[in-house]
């Protein structure tokens, strides 16, 4: 059987995929500079199924992002 990952999801699907609630994936949003996503017709924001799992790790983590970056 076939199963696709998505490519984008909405801030509600990313954050109970993280496990944190949305205020908490609102501050770890502007803490990675990670842009958000509207698609015409929908209301909702996205993030990019990358950038879900960047959070994840970051969350898991955090050393690891400044070594990322060069930091």
């Amino acid at each position: 059987m076939l199963t696709l990952e998505k490519e984008f999801m909405t801030l509600e699907e990313a954050a109970q995929f993280i496990g944190m609630k949305r205020a908490s994936l609102y501050n770890y949003i502007k803490d990675l500079d990670i842009q958000t996503h509207k698609f015409k017709r929908d209301r909702r924001v996205y993030l990019s199924m990358a950038d879900v799992k960047r959070i994840r790790l970051y969350k898991e983590q955090p050393w690891i992002e400044g070594k990322e970056r060069g930091e």
